[in-house]
């Protein structure tokens, strides 16, 4: 049995997840336990979740990482779009706008290191920098010179940011656009999704309850059927702020469980870390998207706002009541504000 939680703790982290997992018990528990049948049987065809799959050259960084790749191929294609998944997701998160965009562009997606099907990184390696790193050798091993359009969700759009720090230069000519999705530049060590509690108590709070769960297997492996119900729950109310279908809140929860807590620890302190303001300056060369949900219990939406404030040509948009997994519970709006991207690079190019 893996040492994982088979259900949120991925979000952002196992102790926010214990803490909401409490909170969620009673009439929220009870009402999922007696009426998910009947939402399963009420709502239409389900959509066909993790049914879009293709081949891409495994890609090995230099410290030894294998990450997973597919492409989505589009002979004569004039672009390629590169999508940059979020903490304890994987690729599978872009399934509406993989579908939307499928056969119209050239598609590259990837499982950054530890999530997914890529493989496991050492602990050291589980930052920022070294994500940005990995995202150059995916665009130069397997999405080749451009035009280039990046489109990244929360940690992955956080790469696309260090990417700018790091390569400048080819932004404005090998990269002609990008897409930050539900994401912060920074200050998240000041931020805790539990209401009265300081951010930085949480971090200090959080950490130490990872490392306790992965040293005790067998209580994670006896919460297992315990901790499924409390689980959707618990995943309805930190991705999602509107009364999404149920297959959508168990599309999230499947993605989440198959994140090792061990990974969500090794990833968590990175987010403490993150400063990635100047790349702002960079993206300002390119054409860009900014969007967030009003009501992310994941990144709030005063991050989203702050890089629309230091973004002022982005096409920004603010979701009312859109939770942090906008990109599943608003894809028609996801998709439109991608279009309009590609028809800006297009025009460019």
């Amino acid at each position: 049995m893996p040492t994982r939680w088979r259900g949120p703790l991925g979000l952002f982290a196992g102790a926010f997840a214990l803490a909401a997992g409490g909170i969620a018990v009673g009439l929220d528990l009870e009402r999922r336990l007696v009426t998910k049948r009947i939402y399963l049987e009420q709502e239409p065809e389900a959509e066909q979740f993790f049914g879009l799959r293709s081949t891409g050259p495994p890609v090995t960084t230099r410290d030894g990482v294998v990450l997973h790749t597919e492409v989505d191929e589009r002979e004569g294609s004039r672009l390629t779009v590169v999508f940059v998944h979020g903490y304890a997701l994987s690729l599978d998160c872009w399934h509406f706008q993989r579908k939307h965009l499928r056969g119209r562009f050239r598609l590259v997606l990837y499982d950054q290191r530890s999530h997914g099907r890529s493989t496991r990184s050492d602990r050291q390696h589980c930052a920022i920098p070294q994500l940005g790193e990995d995202l150059v050798q995916v665009l130069d091993e397997v999405a080749g010179p451009g035009p280039l359009i990046l489109v990244g969700h929360s940690m992955g759009a956080m790469t696309i940011l260090r990417l700018a720090q790091s390569r400048p230069e080819w932004f404005g000519k090998r990269i002609r656009g990008a897409a930050l999705f539900s994401t912060s530049a920074g200050d998240m060590a000041d931020y805790s999704p539990i209401r009265g509690l300081p951010g930085r108590t949480f971090a200090r709070v959080a950490q130490p309850l990872m490392a306790t769960f992965n040293r005790l297997p067998e209580v994670v492996a006896s919460s297992r059927r315990a901790g499924s119900d409390l689980a959707f729950v618990v995943t309805k109310r930190m991705a999602y702020a509107s009364d999404v279908p149920v297959s959508y809140v168990e599309f999230a929860s499947q993605m989440l469980a198959e994140t090792p807590l061990e990974v969500v620890a090794d990833f968590y302190p990175a987010f403490a870390e993150l400063d990635e303001y100047e790349a702002l300056d960079t993206l300002r060369q390119v054409a860009t998207a900014v969007v967030g949900g009003e009501d992310d219990m994941i990144t709030p939406v005063a991050h989203t706002e702050r890089i629309i404030e230091l973004l002022p040509s982005a096409d920004a948009h603010v979701l009312p009541g859109c939770g942090h997994l906008g990109l599943i519970e608003r894809h028609e709006e996801f998709d439109r504000v991608l279009d309009d991207l590609i028809e800006r690079v297009l025009r460019e190019c």
